[in-house]
């Protein structure tokens, strides 16, 4: 190394003016053209575009899976919030406990394609919860609340009209917790 560096040192003024003829350029060129990456260098670019192609897919894939499912994984409203879950409790019961009423007039007959009809809206609605975009979520739970509601509403009139029909008919039960 000592040496080259002298003679580069010695000679370089000669490095600076001296220009290598065209015959040497050309000798290069076609020497340089000959020369064909070997096969190993060919499948190393390939192998390496093919991984670099599996690497975004995967990381796509992934990304995409993340996004579509980010905490859409809701079934009712109690899924949605520990309030509006007390929410949902509260009116399950209204429901349940107005429908036993009926039931013991023998009446429940009458509203039960009315609430299976709402139980069905109420399903949908659970649907479009779970792939509703942001901001959206509110306005359908709020219809899902007005589902209960409406359904706790025809229970009431219907229970309203059968006492008033029929106020002789009263449960037994209801005779011991009003004594």
């Amino acid at each position: 190394m000592e040496n080259l560096e002298k003679f580069i040192r010695e000679n370089r003024a000669d490095f600076d003016t001296r220009v290598p003829s065209l015959n040497v350029w050309a000798n290069l060129d076609q020497h340089l053209d000959r020369q064909r990456p070997s096969a190993r260098l060919v499948w190393m670019k390939r192998l390496r575009v093919a991984a670099a192609v599996l690497v975004l897919l995967t990381a796509g894939g992934v990304g995409g899976a993340y996004l579509t499912n980010s905490n859409k994984t809701v079934g009712s409203l109690a899924d949605v919030s520990p309030e509006h879950a007390e929410m949902e409790r509260y009116f399950s019961t209204q429901v349940e406990e107005k429908l036993a009423k009926l039931a013991s007039y023998k009446q429940d007959g009458i509203v039960k394609a009315d609430i299976q009809e709402l139980d069905e809206a109420y399903e949908q609605l659970k649907k479009e919860l779970e792939n509703a975009p942001d901001g959206a979520e509110e306005k359908i739970i709020q219809a899902m609340v007005e589902t209960y509601q409406t359904k706790i509403n025809i229970l009431e009139q219907v229970l309203e009209k059968v006492e008033n029909v029929n106020p002789t008919t009263i449960n037994k039960s209801e005779n011991e917790v009003s004594l």
